[in-house]
Formats: structure tokens, C-alpha cells, sequence
């Protein structure tokens, strides 16, 4: 007999998951905070995040991913689909294990609605714009 969670969080706040299960998961996350996942296997992963936060998942079969915003997903598995709307990511993580506690995140790899290479230069245009306001403002 397999077993499914269900999940659902909304507002700001960080919930971690940690353990097996033999099902699978939808999980559903909007607003600001965390969703960790990541050490709690299921068999597919569905999640839907909408908002600012970040959200860590574990599917052993695969994982489906929505993501609307600016939040990230960091999941592991194969990743069967995914669609994101807004400048948000979702990226494949692997445990890295450290002699101090428990095992942090790599990114692997990146799907994304924009390169960051798009990104980093528009900060950089902005900080230059930024830079000429202030020079104009004092002298």
C-alpha cells in the first residue's frame, strides 16, 4: 500500500519535511519562506510554488514543476516537465555532504526564464545608472 502527502503552505514561514514516501507528493507553496523537501523522498513530486521563496524537492521517479514569480525550486530526480512564468528558476541540486551538520545543495544545472548572464549585466546597468544619479546629485 503506498502512501501520498499533501501539502499545502501559504504566507510566510519555512516548513521541513524529512523521511520517506512510498507515493507521491503534491505539494503547493505560495508566498514567502521555504519548503524543504529535499531529504523526504516520494515517488513523483508535483509542485506548484507562486511567490518569493524557495522550495526543495526529492522525486526518485521524477518531478513536475510550476512555477510562477520569483522563487526558486531546487529538486532532485528527473525532471519530467516544468514550465515557469516571471524571472523564478528551477534547478537540479545534488546533497553535498559537509563534516558539520547535514548535507547542503550543488546546482547542477539551471532551467530558467532568463540567463543569468542577462541578469548580472543588467545589474551592472543599473549600478552604473545608479552610480551616474549620485554623481549628478552631489556635484
Amino acid at each position: 500500500h503506498e502512501s501520498n502527502i499533501d501539502v499545502a503552505i501559504s504566507g510566510t514561514g519555512r516548513l521541513t519535511l524529512s523521511g520517506r514516501v512510498q507515493g507521491d507528493g503534491q505539494l503547493r507553496f505560495s508566498g514567502t519562506g521555504e519548503l524543504n523537501a529535499f531529504y523526504c523522498s516520494m515517488k513523483i513530486v508535483n509542485i506548484q510554488m507562486s511567490g518569493t521563496g524557495f522550495a526543495y524537492v526529492y522525486g526518485v521517479e521524477g518531478v513536475h514543476a510550476i512555477l510562477s514569480g520569483t522563487g526558486t525550486i531546487c529538486y532532485r530526480g528527473p525532471l519530467l516537465n516544468h514550465v515557469i512564468n516571471g524571472p523564478g528558476s528551477i534547478r537540479e541540486c545534488i546533497p553535498e555532504k559537509t563534516s558539520e551538520g547535514p548535507a547542503q545543495t550543488i546546482e547542477e544545472s539551471e532551467h530558467s526564464s532568463s540567463q543569468s548572464g542577462q541578469i548580472i549585466s543588467r545589474n551592472q546597468q543599473l549600478m552604473v545608472i545608479l552610480i551616474i544619479i549620485i554623481v549628478f546629485l552631489f556635484s
